[in-house]
């Protein structure tokens, strides 16, 4: 790995609309749920630096999805397990018996990895003051296969007509496969069923979720499994995949059978259906405690090519934006997720034409870039992105068939990070808008009405001070930029 420079180590600007941690290294978020008031945020951390080790569950909290409050850790790492990822729920029926009848018991299931590497196993914890503190159960784990790379637990309540009862999806990582449990009580489980390996597999599989989606336009409902691999992902290392399909209770079944696809070819892997077509969008799960059609999703902004060499200032890793989760039907029947980003002023915001072939857009601070394309797309638009010296940070283009973000004039030096990323558009669009979400280290596209989303780091970089957008002939545009320095950073340090 190419070194970093030495005055790229205090180079690194806290984001204003992203969670990082006051200190140390934080990665995937666990636990994510929502009490009626505040959205709860648990997080992979080392509360002892910044390098991924002592891995406990960091703790943070929201009313708006953007302003977090760093809480104490919540669950610490012990002599013989670290804290691996995995999930909470509220047990409002009281079936694991841990409530005491006044509240209802908060429970985490997370994966005790051994340090010495010989076991991965689920365990469980209760909180009996809303999830701020919680006591490990004295006879974890609750699963145990004997596997050194079983992992990732994620939980949720099934519903049917025939009853009620917990069902927990984790990943057996090298055999690229996810596995289904069944609980009554959060305690005793049962193994109903397995998915996998299917689409990408050159990865190993992590940090599974189940949870249905709204087809937008109708009450139909649809199942929706996410898994992400690394490395193996459509960028590059870490990405994230997902399948539609239906869940009987038992078995999850695809619409689609996508045979595995081993290696790296973006044509190859262009068969699956993936959640980002960026290089910094991993882990991602989505929130207990919201009704299905405000399914709500954030991710860990980073790669693991790369996420333990980053420039750092005390501090590691950063969380997306915060999703909202839909899913549309095309004119070939198929499902595709759609992301809509939650946190953002409500305000509207005039747009204004651009004429000519080149212009100007002044930014400066965070803000929310809308461009508008119509006319003859199938020629492109270039973003160029720029620093306060007028060095070039890096450049979106626009053609009909793709969108690319290149950021190889980055600052960072590593050799697995300056990098052009590819997120095919959907087919025969006669226009198209896209999103452009930029913060202090980062970048947000959403383009397509939220059908596809790219995300990547800009480690290192204040929020661009000024844009051009460049138009071939034929192509029509619009801008609108909301500037977002009013919105306080994402952590209270």
């Amino acid at each position: 790995m190419a070194a970093l420079p030495e005055t790229q180590q205090v180079a690194v600007k806290r984001p204003q609309l992203h969670f990082t941690a006051k200190k140390n290294w934080i990665n995937d978020p666990n636990g994510l749920f929502f009490d009626g008031k505040q959205y709860h945020l648990y997080f992979q951390h080392n509360p002892n630096g910044v390098g991924h080790g002592y891995m406990s569950w960091g703790h943070a909290v929201s009313t708006d999805l953007v302003n977090w409050e760093e809480l104490p850790i919540a669950i610490l790492h012990g002599d013989v397990a670290d804290i691996f990822s995995g999930s909470i729920v509220v047990d409002h029926d009281n079936t694991s018996g841990f409530g005491d009848g006044t509240i209802p018991p908060v429970i985490a299931i997370y994966t005790a990895a051994a340090k010495d590497e010989t076991n991965q196993s689920q365990a469980i914890a209760y909180s009996l003051d809303g999830g701020a503190t919680f006591t490990k159960y004295a006879q974890n784990p609750v699963i145990d296969r004997g596997s050194k790379d079983f992992r990732d637990p994620k939980v949720s309540r099934y519903e049917s007509a025939e009853g009620s009862y917990w069902v927990l999806v984790a990943v057996e990582a090298i055999e690229r496969r996810v596995v289904i449990y069944r609980s009554e009580n959060l305690i005793d489980w049962t193994e109903l069923s397995s998915f996998g390996p299917k689409a990408a597999v050159t990865g190993i599989w992590e940090c599974p979720d189940l949870f249905q989606l709204p087809v937008s336009g109708t009450d139909q409902l649809k199942w929706v499994l996410i898994v992400s691999l690394n490395p193996g992902g459509i960028a590059g290392g870490s990405g994230t995949q997902y399948f539609v399909g239906e869940f009987d209770g038992t078995t999850f079944t695809p619409d689609q059978d996508v045979a595995a696809v081993e290696g790296l070819d973006f044509e190859a892997l262009s068969a699956a259906k993936w959640l980002d077509f960026g290089r910094d969008f991993y882990a991602g799960v989505s929130f207990h405690g919201l009704p299905v059609d405000q399914q709500t999703l954030i991710a860990w902004m980073s790669n693991w090519d790369y996420a333990r060499d980053l420039p750092n200032d005390g501090w590691r890793g950063s969380m997306s934006t915060a999703r909202t989760l839909d899913l549309v039907k095309d004119a070939e029947g198929n499902f595709e997720i759609r992301q809509q980003i939650l946190g953002l002023p409500v305000t509207d915001v005039v747009s204004q034409s651009v004429t000519g072939a080149e212009t100007r857009i002044e930014l400066g601070s965070p803000a929310l870039l809308e461009l508008h394309l119509a006319g003859n797309v199938s020629e492109s638009a270039k973003l160029s992105l720029y620093r306060t010296d007028e060095s070039l940070i890096s450049e979106i283009t626009v053609e009909s068939a793709v969108l690319t973000h290149d950021r190889t004039a980055g600052l960072v030096d590593h050799e697995l990070y300056a990098s052009t990323q590819r997120m095919p558009l959907p087919a025969g669009l006669a226009e198209i808008t896209v999103q452009v979400l930029l913060d202090h280290g980062s970048i947000e596209i959403l383009a397509a009405d939220g059908l596809r989303s790219l995300t990547d780091q800009l480690t290192g970089e204040a929020a661009p001070a000024y844009g051009v957008l460049k138009l071939a002939g034929g192509t029509n545009a619009s801008v609108a930029v909301l500037p977002l320095e009013e919105i306080e950073a994402g952590t209270n340090a």
